[in-house]
């Protein structure tokens, strides 16, 4: 902190990176603010969250304000804030585009003040999103992390770099000949030979990951479960952490019909080639012809902003599609009436059109909510003919494809409508086999008799959306009525009361209930929150990213406060009825490779410098994703300390008596 005015506590979920950042913020001695999700800032009986952090660690004079309010938190540092010296931010990951509004809001709170970074995903980024994290405590050009001080353009050269690599990873066999001479010129540059060798392209990926990890290295601290076990100092400390078995495969039974339609939707209508133009989310290919080498930085920035907007709408329906179906056809509503209002929006107005830049940011939003009020306020302003200052202003009658925009436009409407009979005609949200999977699967895990000593397990539902959220409460409800406790948006204060003291082993015994023994809940509850009287987990949508799965998991397995030896995970995959195990898997595997090559580089199951197979998707799928974990350098370091001081303690005796300021050299 001292050194470089900031540091990144990177510790693995569960590790207690808001209990180190609280430590070092007593030991600073100084007054500051914290920024974290609205989740964690709710609770003002002190029980749990950073409120409880503020109390154990004695920072009353400090801060605690939601990442969903920076305007306000911005606003109350310039009036009240001269004393304000340091900054904490809590998932520092949500802000790595430097690009959107929260993060212009967030570095100017953290401005002239020394910043802690909280983040459990600091590599599961591009360099350029790694460089936005870095810029909130270090001056580029001033920076004392690596021996040049150009920070800037060293991150520049990663970033070049990376997305080289990851486009030829990705096109190298492409079916597009323009994309694979663009991969050929990529690797010509920069290896100086052909044909491409995929393993020289991967070496090279892992090389620059290294290079990375050693500039962050003076300014960041990682450790893993690995290393609690292994490390010599760790593992007499902490002994109590439970074991995580292998995910648990839950097959959900599609008719033939429904399986068609489900190949149909993630690759015919909403793949990279598929049917949807996504038209209306890329004005700037349509307004003028197009090429790539020659625009200038502007003209640069709204083609990639655009055509990423456009490639994020596809996945997000995907994604959606893949959790339920009733968050889907929530969706293809959404996505109708939005359609429908741009057309009479550029009709209406005789040619004129608007891409705001809060759309575009949705990229880079976490928040469904904050999604879908983004999309309503929109459509509202078309309706109303209204336009925000400031944005930029299409005329469509001047577009060099202009019959091309709005006959794209009318078929991508044409398309969603079609997609809404089909889900309607095939009762997928009526009568939905992967709800009826689901009950099967909790009434199996609620019928097993608890280990001795240990109590009964209780489970936790996870999924991406809140529509997912709203789509299974009235069938669960039906059911468990009495026994499940359902959270599909913000956590009022009865409801955080009803989830610590009926799910987190670290409340009081005395303030314990039993009332509920399922959580139905989106991600908002992923992360920050003890779920620890749960002792498994159900995964109903697929968390591409598998830090989702450890962070859902990391709920139920709490460094300190173990509950279960051993806990479970389970997801669920879609076959068709009448399949055995072997051809569920068969199906499952090939399902999942099409929505994974959909979603591109959406998905973080697999490294930039990894081309998996279906079969070896389906196994990172159904595999805990902490058995990749590496054990720290500084883990074997300490390790061959300890067995040198065992076997040979003369050696570290001689080493104690080595003078201050010694030199090593190489004979």
């Amino acid at each position: 902190m001292e050194n470089y005015n900031g540091v990144i506590i990177a510790d693995v979920v569960g590790l207690g990176k808001s209990v180190i950042a609280s430590m070092v913020a007593k030991n600073l001695g100084k007054r500051g603010m914290v920024i974290c999700p609205p989740g964690l800032i709710d609770d003002k009986k002190a029980a749990s969250g950073w409120e409880m952090y503020k109390n154990h660690f004695k920072l009353h004079e400090w801060e605690v304000r939601s990442c969903g309010d920076l305007e306000n938190a911005l606003e109350y540092i310039e009036e009240h804030g001269d004393d304000i010296e340091v900054v904490i931010i809590d998932e520092a990951h949500r802000y790595r585009n430097q690009d959107t509004q929260s993060y212009e809001l967030l570095s100017a709170i953290c401005r002239n003040r020394q910043v802690m970074l909280l983040t459990a995903t600091p590599f599961n980024n591009t360099p350029a999103d790694i460089f936005s994290l870095l810029k909130l405590f270090i001056i580029p050009g001033k920076s004392k992390i690596t021996l040049d001080d150009n920070l800037e353009a060293r991150f520049a050269f990663y970033e070049r770099i990376f997305r080289e690599l990851s486009f030829i990873s990705k096109n190298h066999n492409s079916d597009d000949s323009e994309k694979r001479e663009k991969a050929e010129g990529y690797y010509k540059k920069m290896f100086d030979s052909l044909p491409i060798d995929i393993s020289v392209v991967q070496e090279r990926t892992r090389q620059l990951a290294d290079e990375i990890r050693a500039v962050l290295e003076p300014i960041m601290i990682r450790r893993n479960r690995l290393d609690l076990k292994k490390d010599p100092v760790y593992s007499k400390e902490v002994t109590e952490l439970s074991e995580v078995d292998e995910p648990q495969e839950l097959f959900f039974e599609l008719t033939k019909e429904q399986s068609e339609f489900y190949d149909d939707v993630i690759s015919d209508y909403f793949g990279e080639d598929g049917q949807f133009t996504g038209a209306i989310y890329q004005p700037f290919s349509y307004e003028k012809k197009i090429e790539e080498d020659k625009l200038d930085e502007e003209g640069n920035r709204a083609f990639q902003q655009q055509r990423n907007l456009d490639e994020f709408m596809r996945r997000l329906l995907v994604k959606r599609f893949e959790s339920s179906f009733g968050a889907f056809a929530q969706s293809i509503d959404n996505f109708i009436k939005v359609h429908d209002k741009i057309q009479k929006f550029i009709e209406n107005s005789k040619g004129k059109y608007v891409l705001e830049r809060k759309i575009i940011e949705m990229v880079y939003a976490k928040d469904e909510n904050a999604i879908r009020q983004v999309l309503d306020d929109f459509t509202q302003r078309l309706e109303e003919k209204t336009v925000p200052k400031h944005e930029k202003i299409y005329n469509v009658n001047e577009f060099v494809y202009k019959d091309d925009f709005l006959r794209n436009i009318d078929s991508d409407l044409q398309l969603l409508k079609k997609i809404q009979a089909k889900v309607i005609s095939l009762n997928l949200v009526g009568k939905d086999p992967k709800s009826f999977c689901l009950i099967d699967e909790i009434n199996k895990i609620m019928q097993k008799s608890p280990a001795k000593t240990e109590p009964k397990k209780k489970i936790i539902i996870f999924t991406e959306y809140v529509d997912t959220v709203k789509h299974l409460q009235p069938v669960l409800e039906k059911i468990y009525s009495g026994k499940l406790l359902t959270v599909a948006g913000d956590l009022g204060v009865r409801q955080n009361e009803l989830l610590l003291s009926n799910f987190d082993a670290a409340v009081k015994p005395r303030y314990q209930n039993d009332d509920y023994q399922i959580l139905l809940t989106s991600d908002k509850l992923s992360e920050g929150f003890n779920l620890n009287r749960a002792g498994a987990v159900i995964n109903y949508d697929i968390p591409w990213n598998p830090t989702r799965v450890i962070q859902r998991v990391g709920r139920i397995n709490r460094i300190g406060k173990k509950v279960f030896d051993r806990l479970q995970i389970y997801n669920f995959f879609p076959t068709e009825q009448g399949s055995d195990i072997v051809k569920s898997r068969l199906i499952a595997t090939q399902k999942m490779f099409l929505i994974h090559n959909t979603l591109g580089e959406d998905c973080k199951i697999f490294d930039v410098d990894e081309t998996p197979s279906p079969a070896e998707l389906y196994k990172r799928i159904n595999t805990n994703p902490e058995d990749y974990d590496e054990e720290s350098l500084l883990t074997k370091i300490r390790s061959e300390y300890f067995i040198i001081e065992k076997e040979h303690p003369e050696i570290i005796s001689r080493i104690n008596d080595l003078p201050n300021r010694i030199k090593t050299a190489k004979n």
